[in-house]
């Protein structure tokens, strides 16, 4: 009798998790799949003000959806922050998207951060550059990586910084916004006595890892 190559029953087991989850997601009311769908383009997850926004409906009616897909267990509410329950189910969910529609769920969620920004809303720079970035939003990248580098900038978090002004300089325009970055990585590396940006700074990921080995160690209610 011949073995099991190496990797055959991960792989199996990966089919089998994905297309369980896969079955699942498309079996869902539209509304709740189009609420799951935004929780997990976001990635580091969102709120309902958020969920309203992007969809245009009630918070009240953004946070009852998003609660029924926590009782289905698609969805973990923590402090008012709604997750995909495990990293496999964000995973799926974008894989069922197109290039375009993850596009504009990226963009949606900027304008939607930014706008909250500017009430006076939690709403983090760098995630909104992420966002804005991965939404083809240059401008609005450019400004919020600005933003967010200045942010680390004053908690002494050099490297940090220079992350964000490394995509800040991915998404400038030629001519003033460029010459802006780099004045501004040059003040960085100056006050922290570095004659070169350090080898450990590399843009931000988006929050949208591969699936790794311990991802398909999944509860069984799944």
């Amino acid at each position: 009798m011949g073995s099991t190559p190496p990797g055959t029953t991960d792989i199996a087991m990966s089919l089998s998790v994905h297309d369980a989850i896969a079955e699942r997601i498309e079996s869902l009311p539209a509304d709740l799949h189009e609420i799951l769908l935004t929780i997990a383009v976001a990635g580091t997850g969102c709120r309902a003000s958020v969920l309203s926004h992007v969809h245009g409906i009630s918070r009240l009616r953004a946070a009852t959806l998003a609660d029924e897909l926590a009782e289905r267990r698609l969805v973990q509410e923590e402090d008012g922050i709604y997750r995909c329950a495990h990293p496999v189910i964000a995973r799926v969910v974008r894989d069922g998207l197109t290039t375009s529609r993850r596009r504009e769920l990226h963009r949606a969620i900027a304008v939607t951060l930014e706008h909250l920004a500017a009430e006076g809303g939690a709403a983090p720079p760098g995630e909104i550059a992420r966002h804005a970035e991965l939404g083809g939003e240059r401008a609005m990248a450019y400004r919020q990586a600005l933003k967010a580098s200045e942010a680390a900038r004053q908690r002494y978090a050099h490297e940090e910084a220079l992350t964000w002004l490394d995509l800040a300089a991915a998404t400038a325009a030629p001519g003033g916004e460029s010459d802006a970055v780099n004045r501004l990585t040059a003040e960085v590396l100056g006050v922290a006595g570095w004659r070169e940006v350090p080898p450990s700074v590399r843009r931000p990921e988006p929050a949208q890892r591969e699936i790794e080995r311990q991802d398909l160690d999944l509860p069984v209610h799944l």
